[in-house]
Formats: structure tokens, sequence, C-alpha cells
């Protein structure tokens, strides 16, 4: 009996130690953080401890917006792992340079992040840069914006943004996997949420680059967006019906010009969805991981088909999402002069099976290919080129695969599904031909 009293009590001796070196270590790098924020501005915190589940809390969180009055402020953030255990594991990682694979599980939340809105908040032109293509279709027909600025938001309503956040990143090495997932909430703003499965971690890697698995997104703000085409509609001086005519034609117009030719399916949903916004979820589960880097290059009609891209508007799935490029010509009238910067049209087609020189197939990893090999028939997707040598997913039966390698130079009648060439064209010879 005596033994297992001395055996509890140096545990809870141990756990002690462990709790304070924790403690003294996150008391320390908060410090530092809190330093390091006071060479540009006022900051402060009131608390900041360890809780038993091993994660650093800090509490009270104020910071100035440089060059102005207005305060950021925190009601309470958390940073840590799922145990004391594994918390002291990360700290001492942390201090050894190891910063990946000494914690299954790490996360960070932020509890209330409040800050008012002040039109001193607007970017000026100096830091303006040129808006995504969701910005485009966002604001497509209202009142000429590329930008969503902060009076814009003042105008809809909102004084202040205050938001709850969440990130978790969990590592399992048994299979090599990881999940990434992040959380917004900003009330009335709306709320955001996206998770990664992420394949083929390096945890021995400085630089990480991992495969893609799977992404699951959904974006929930009923009431911006439906603030947000009131707004529209009364900086155009139109009636809010009128305003969604406005802003289809727009649309169309802003796809043509950066070439994406969406089917009927997608405008009647997406009508649908602006007039009762509730939700957007785009799913992703590809056959087979995708190297990260390999996406940067692809088309968006190649990484639909890459990703096994499913789009849901109001939980109601897109099942056709591309169409056919309409000519210059069926496109809607609009009300006001559009400048087109550059002159000349990339017209691009889907994909299809064409003939291809075995020497280029460095270009094409990860799309479909058909070939015949020492007397052989082959088809499968390619996966990568080493030197002479092209490794092939190769279909074997109805759902098994087996990745084969192939020596290039005796691959022959090569057909990869790809883009057709792209061809750059003079507006006016394209509506010519028209």
């Amino acid at each position: 009996m005596k033994f297992f009293t001395r055996l509890v009590i140096i545990i809870l001796i141990l756990a002690g130690m462990a709790y304070g070196y924790i403690w003294y270590k996150n008391k320390q790098m908060i410090d530092d953080a809190f330093s390091m924020i006071k060479m540009q501005t006022s900051a402060s915190y009131d608390s900041t401890y360890v809780s038993l589940d091993g994660k650093s809390v800090t509490t009270g969180i104020e910071i100035t917006m440089p060059g102005s009055a207005q305060k950021i402020t925190v009601k309470e953030f958390r940073f840590g792992t799922g145990s004391l255990l594994d918390s002291f594991k990360m700290v001492r990682g942390i201090e050894t340079g190891q910063y990946f694979g000494t914690a299954d599980t790490v996360s960070a939340e932020l509890v209330q992040l409040q800050f008012p809105l002040t039109s001193s908040m607007d970017s000026s032109s100096d830091f303006k840069t040129e808006p995504d293509i969701f910005t485009q279709i966002t604001l497509a027909g209202c009142d000429n914006k590329d930008n969503l600025e902060v009076s814009d938001l003042m105008d809809m309503g909102y004084k202040q943004v205050t938001l709850d956040f969440s990130t978790e990143f969990s590592y399992d090495k048994h299979i090599n996997q990881a999940n990434w997932n992040m959380y917004l909430n900003a009330g009335d703003l709306g709320s955001f949420n996206i998770d990664f499965l992420l394949d083929q971690i390096n945890p021995n890697a400085l630089v990480q680059n991992p495969k893609l698995k799977s992404i699951t997104m959904e974006s929930l703000n009923p009431v911006f967006t439906e603030r947000l085409f009131e707004h529209c509609a009364k900086l155009e001086g139109l009636e809010l019906e009128q305003y969604y005519s406005r802003h289809m034609d727009y649309l169309r117009h802003v796809l043509y010009n950066n070439n994406l030719h969406f089917s009927d399916e997608f405008y009647s949903s997406y009508q649908e969805y602006i007039r009762q916004p509730r939700s957007i979820r785009l799913d992703t589960y590809p056959s087979e991981s995708i190297n990260t880097m390999d996406m940067m290059g692809m088309s968006a009609q190649r990484l639909v088909h890459a990703l096994s891209l499913s789009i849901f508007l109001n939980d109601k799935r897109i099942n056709q999402l591309f169409g056919n490029p309409p000519s210059r010509s069926e496109l809607p009238p609009l009300d006001t002069v559009v400048e087109v910067e550059d002159d000349n049209l990339t017209l691009v087609q889907g994909l299809t099976l064409q003939q291809t020189d075995p020497r280029n197939l460095g270009s094409y990893i990860g799309y479909d290919a058909r070939f015949s090999y020492r007397g052989k028939d082959y088809r499968g997707r390619i996966n990568s080129v080493s030197g002479s040598t092209v490794r092939v997913n190769t279909t074997i039966s109805s759902g098994n695969y087996l990745e084969m390698p192939f020596r290039i130079n005796e691959i022959q009648n090569l057909q990869v599904r790809r883009e057709v060439q792209s061809e750059a064209v003079k507006r006016a010879e394209l509506e010519s031909k028209e």
C-alpha cells in the first residue's frame, strides 16, 4: 500500500513540475508576443494561465488599432493541445526546433473578437489590388464597384464586427493523414467553415507539400447577402427585383471576360439563391490524392474534374456546372460601357482525348491517358515522370488500380484527355466570325 501511495505522490509531483514548466513557458511566450505588438501600438491583457486540458488561455486582450483610438478586444484566446502531456511535448519541441509531430492535435480559438467599423478604415488607392473572381461575381452590376469598403458595410447597418474563430489541426501518424478545420462565426455577417483532409505528410520536411484528399467548405450568410443586394439596388436607384436582373446581366459579362462558361442549370440555381440566400457548399472527393502544387496550373474545368467538385446552392446540387461558350452577341446588353483592358480573348475548350507526344508526358501529371506498350493497351492516370520512366496508375479492372512504370520511348499511340491548346484571338476577329 505504501508503494502505491509513494507512486501516486511521485506522479503528482512530476505532474506539478510539468504544469509549472508549461505555465512558465506560456507566460514567457505571451509576454514576448505582447512586447512585439507594443513596438507598433498599445496592447494589454488581463491574465494568462494554463488550463487543466493543457491549453494556454489569455483573457481581456486589448489592442489599439494603429493610427486611431479604436480598440480591438478579445474576451479570450486559447491555444494548445488536448492534454498536459501533449502540451509539455509541444513546448519542448518548440524549444528544440521540432515544430511538427510533437502533438497529435493542436487548436486555437478566439472568443468574442470585437472591433468597431469607421470610415477611416477604408482602403486607400495606394493599397488597392485587383479584385478576385469571387468579388467580381458578388459585386457584378453594383455601381461599378470592384471592392466592398467599410463605408459600404456601415451603410448596410453594420457598426462593429463581433466574431468567434476556431481552428484545429490533428495528425494521425499511423495512416500519415492530417485534418485541418477552420470555423468563423460573425453573426449577421455570416459564418464560414472549411475542412481539409491531407495525405502523405512528411514530418521531417521544413516546408510541407502534402497531397489533398478532400475539402468540404460551407458559407452561411443569408442576412449579409440580402443586405448587400438591397444596398446595391439603392446605389443603382432600382427596385430590388430590377437589380436582380441587372446583376444577372453583368454576371454573364464578368464570367465571359474570365473565360468561364457555366450551364443554364447554374444560372437558374443562382437566380433562386440570390432571391432567398441560405447557404453555399463545396464538396471535393477526388478518386486519388492530388499534389497541392499541381493544382496551381490547372484550368477551372480541369480542376473541377480532378477534384470531383460538387457545388450546392441552398442544399441543391448543381449537376452540370459548365456549359457551351456563348458568342459575344448572345450576351445581354448592358446600360453602361464596360472597359476591357486586354482586347484579346483566350478560347479554351473542355477536356478532350488528343494524340500526344510521349516526350511531353511531364506536362500532364494527373491527367487520364490511353496508350499501347509492348503490344498491350493500357489506360489510367499519369502519376509522375522521372527521367526516361513514367508511372501510371493503371486500370486493371473496374474500381481496381495498380501503379506501373513504363519506359517513355516504348509508349505508342498515346492519347491524353486534356485541354485543347489555347488560341489567342482578337475580339473583333472572334465577333466577325460569328
